[in-house]
């Protein structure tokens, strides 16, 4: 696993041992960590609060306490309470502990290889990282991995189209029948668009969740037409089912607009904008987002579900 740390990354090792905190010390800092070695029974100091580290990696013995009173005692703490917690524990040790009461991230098995303690706390951030990037409803992609798979794929300089989806009328629906209910068409829309980019764009294919009523999905040019229809005709099918049976017989609800008055509003549909670096250089993505708002605002002009491709040619 030949992935390196940043200089920031800094990890608060927690050891009763010198000799071996000092061993662990060199291999984790080889690898790119910054350690700061600590003492479990103080409080948190002046540097290490406005220096967080990144993660806490502590081992069993380290202020002559149990893992699961040191683990107790980190997690009362404000700062340190909020980190992902590595333990080390002996191996006749491993099957006494409650490990769902305990709430650690990860434990690691005394005696244990170097290179172990540096992949596993990798994957322990890493893993992190993804949690909090994914969006809490729908368990999609958020803004950070959507950026970097929209710059992985400009940097391939391989034919690709990003497209933009927005549920119109998304609003309205809320302020009628609540969040709740707003939620559930979000987690159905998610569903529909990921099946959808599955089916058709296979591995190429990525789905992102933007916030609220907005979704990115990115694939192949050549598949970008299917999955827009096929995510609009089960959409147009299915959403009707969400609003009650007077509203849905009316084909609208009465709601107020933005400004307080009231308004009739019909029922949801999507607008999706696609761009794609075969019809316009895409450099920056800066670049789709400028393309992609025009043919947003064109879209929501329109009655129905519809998607729109921008067809300019040049910068």
């Amino acid at each position: 696993m030949n992935v390196v740390a940043t200089a920031t990354q800094r990890v608060l090792l927690l050891h009763s041992d010198p000799n071996e905190a000092s061993t662990l010390a060199g291999a984790l800092n080889k690898a790119g960590f910054e350690i700061v070695a600590g003492q479990a029974a103080q409080p948190v100091t002046d540097d290490l609060f406005h220096h967080p580290p990144v993660a806490v990696l502590v081992a069993e013995g380290a202020g002559g306490r149990s893992i699961e009173t040191l683990v107790r005692d980190l997690k009362l703490d404000p700062l340190l309470g909020r980190l992902p917690i590595i333990v080390l524990i002996r191996d006749v040790r491993v099957d006494n502990v409650d490990w769902a009461a305990l709430a650690v991230d990860d434990y690691i098995v005394m005696p244990y290889r170097l290179e172990e303690v540096v992949r596993r706390l990798h994957l322990c951030l890493s893993r992190m990282a993804h949690s909090l990037d994914a969006n809490p409803l729908t368990r999609l992609p958020g803004n950070t991995s959507i950026l970097r798979e929209t710059l992985r794929r400009i940097e391939q300089r391989k034919p690709f189209a990003l497209a933009y989806l927005d549920i119109d009328l998304f609003k309205s629906f809320n302020d009628r029948y609540g969040y709740a209910r707003g939620d559930e068409v979000l987690v159905v829309t998610s569903r529909l668009l990921t099946t959808a980019v599955s089916e058709q764009a296979g591995s190429e294919g990525f789905v992102g969740h933007v916030g609220g009523d907005d979704f990115v999905f990115i694939g192949n040019p050549v598949t970008m037409d299917r999955i827009c229809e096929t995510v609009i005709k089960h959409f147009d099918l299915v959403i009707p089912d969400f609003y009650d049976s007077e509203d849905r017989a009316r084909g609208h609800i009465d709601s107020v607009d933005r400004r307080g008055n009231p308004e009739q509003f019909p029922i949801m549909t999507l607008s999706i904008a696609v761009v794609s670096n075969q019809v316009t250089p895409i450099t920056h993505p800066g670049d789709i987002s400028k393309a992609a708002c025009e043919l947003k605002k064109l879209g929501k002009s329109t009655s129905g579900s519809v998607y729109l491709k921008d067809q300019r040619a040049g910068t």
